[in-house]
């Protein structure tokens, strides 16, 4: 069976911030109440999840909310007991954990060490920005205590990613956002438009807190600050992912992939959708405490959501762009009368395109000559000895003055 990853909405809607732009704050009832996962839903889905992914040897957990950690440190002990008592020998297990950071302490941060957690912890920018959206109930900004998660994600030596939502607080800044985040050291970003509808809306139609010439001119000037000359080091995921369709290479972001197909996402009753945005009784696909796995997974309903990029609207078929974009996310699609017109946030990834292509491009070259380089000296380890012979990499160079210098691999783009 192909690899199949899973999001858990661990608590649902259940969070300790109150922050206005959240697209999952409204549960299916209509109001934040707390809710927790049944054990019993762990211990009847986990053995069957295993049995499914066996062939492919490899299990993808993430675990949502709402805010996740709410479900409390022992709910985790358990989740880990169980993946590791029902894997087949040979499985490698990956748990995501998306956090405000709230709650992290010493004891958190050692149990996701230990069990090698990917951490993705939410921060809109510098604390004069953060705090005007993402703030507590009580009306305080949340930017201290998540720079305290961070702390403890840092002492703790976790691997950890950076999750911004843009909106009009910070989405006229990105030179700001971007300094701030190389000041901290960050290595991972990762930007998300906000939405202006909730994840059990998907009839209306896409609305969000930021305009395409907005979001068009955040990301040609971001791409600027990520670039440095060729030679990128903080890796943000959106130009991460349009350089993986420019490479050739499948792009791990749905948004931008041919089809629809993330996985499923699991309520805390165990009610399963094909996706978060879609978080509707129409798109329900069953239960998975209450029938088979496969029988939840083979649902026509998730057949119909995986192929429901196709048909493209007529301005994607015609568009020079289509295999970067992929014609965008379909739940930013709406309608005209006469058809659906493309992802809302078509002219911004028009304008970008137009702007960085040619750096792209470049980007393209230079990665598929270190990938030759790298795969002759998987080959022929010697050749690492003669740096004054030409480059296997075909660029024409000495290798010591091309994919043998010193900072030839230096971006990260180039560490393949």
């Amino acid at each position: 069976m192909p690899p199949l990853s899973v999001m858990f909405k661990t608590v649902s809607t259940d969070c300790n911030l109150d922050c206005a732009y959240c697209y999952y704050r409204e549960s299916l009832e209509g109001t934040r109440v707390r809710r927790r996962i049944d054990p019993r839903l762990l211990e009847t889905f986990i053995p069957q999840y295993m049995a499914y992914v066996a062939d492919a040897r490899a299990a993808s957990f993430a675990w949502q909310g709402g805010e996740p950690t709410l479900a409390g440190l022992p709910f985790f002990e358990r989740v880990v007991a169980l993946q590791a008592h029902h894997a087949r020998p040979g499985t490698t297990i990956a748990n995501a954990l998306q956090t405000n950071g709230l709650l992290l302490d010493d004891e958190w941060g050692a149990f996701l060490k230990r069990y090698n957690f990917l951490v993705g912890i939410s921060l809109d920018g510098p604390q004069p920005i953060h705090d005007q959206q993402r703030r507590a109930k009580s009306g305080r900004g949340s930017f201290d205590l998540v720079m305290r998660g961070i702390d403890v994600l840092r002492r703790h030596g976790i691997d950890f990613n950076v999750l911004c939502v843009l909106g009009p607080h910070n989405v006229g800044h990105p030179g700001e956002l971007m300094a701030f985040y190389r000041e901290q050291g960050f290595t991972h970003v990762q930007f998300i438009p906000c939405m202006d509808f909730q994840a059990m809306e998907p009839e209306k139609p896409p609305v969000f807190q930021v305009t395409r010439e907005e979001y068009g001119a955040f990301l040609t000037s971001a791409f600027d600050e990520w670039h440095q000359d060729g030679q990128p080091s903080l890796s943000i995921r959106t130009f991460d992912n349009f350089l993986q369709s420019y490479v050739g290479v499948p792009n791990d972001l749905c948004v931008h992939d041919d089809k629809c197909d993330a996985g499923i996402v699991v309520e805390y009753n165990g009610d399963a959708y094909p996706c978060d945005f879609y978080i509707h009784p129409r798109w329900k696909l069953g239960n998975v405490v209450e029938q088979p796995l496969r029988e939840v997974l083979y649902s026509p309903i998730r057949a119909a959501f995986i192929r429901q990029k196709r048909p493209l609207p007529s301005a994607c078929q015609e568009c020079e762009w289509l295999a970067v974009c992929k014609s965008g996310c379909p739940r930013n699609r709406a309608e005209d009368g006469g058809g659906q017109v493309p992802d809302y946030f078509c002219a911004s990834y028009m304008q970008l395109f137009s702007h960085a292509d040619a750096r792209l491009r470049e980007l393209t070259s230079h990665v598929q000559r270190r990938q030759r380089y790298l795969h002759q000296l998987r080959l022929e380890p010697k050749l690492a000895d003669r740096k004054g012979d030409v480059c296997p990499c075909g660029s024409g160079k000495k290798q010591r003055h091309c994919c043998g210098a010193p900072d030839a691999a230096r971006s990260y783009v180039f560490r393949v």
